[in-house]
């Protein structure tokens, strides 16, 4: 076997975090992301890498936008700039908002590909994790149930994690995740729809319920999730 492998470094650029609001009516200082990342391999049409992320999230936001009631926090969609080569858009989010990491009520992020959701992990305080159990339940009709008690909330989600923020995993299954992750065969015909439109539900799900929620997830720089 013969390998030709020509890594290099290009020239340095600027990128961008996107970023909307959905403002909350109630406590709109209070934030729930919901995330996804822009960039994808240099080979790769990076369509479960990370476009159907963004499809999920964008959608979700889209929902949340065409209902007559707004969330009583404000609902964050963040598309990450950045990620692959080394969560820079994510490090960025934390350089800026980590000061403010106890008004982030809770953060995750869809970046594993289009397969079903079948479970959902938190990482909160002890008086919030009632909601979660709560949330779980309303998942169940869509084939979710509910994990354990601690959650990484994806890749960009770690920088604030790091500083206390409350996360969430919705885990998707990841069967067949690893023969198309950063290859150039990453492309929409591995697509399923059905498993795109059950994604979008249990996001809204935990989107609105996390962002109602009558109490805080407890995120700031002492979270012990017990």
């Amino acid at each position: 076997m013969h390998l030709d492998l020509q890594p290099r470094y290009g020239d340095e650029y600027t990128s961008h975090n996107v970023i909307a609001d959905i403002r909350g009516s109630e406590k709109p200082e209070e934030i729930v992301i919901i995330s996804a990342h822009l960039d994808s391999w240099d080979l790769s049409p990076g369509v479960l890498d990370d476009g159907v992320g963004v499809a999920i999230v964008t959608e979700t936001a889209k929902r949340l936008l065409a209902l007559d009631e707004r969330p009583k926090r404000t609902v964050r969609l963040i598309l990450f700039a950045a990620e692959e080569i080394g969560l820079l858009g994510a490090r960025a989010y934390a350089e800026q908002h980590g000061d403010n990491v106890r008004n982030h009520q809770v953060g995750s992020e869809s970046d594993f590909g289009a397969g079903r959701v079948y479970q959902i992990n938190a990482r909160v305080h002890s008086r919030a994790w009632p909601v979660i159990e709560q949330i779980a339940a309303e998942l169940e009709p869509l084939g979710v149930t509910l994990g354990n008690r601690d959650a990484s909330g994806g890749p960009d989600m770690l920088p604030m994690r790091a500083l206390g923020m409350s996360v969430v995993d919705l885990a998707q299954d990841g069967t067949y995740y690893f023969d198309f992750h950063h290859t150039k065969d990453d492309t929409l015909d591995q697509v399923d729809r059905r498993d795109l439109d059950q994604n979008v539900a249990a996001w809204l799900v935990f989107t609105w319920l996390s962002a109602n929620s009558p109490v805080h997830f407890g995120s700031g720089p002492n979270l012990v999730p017990q």
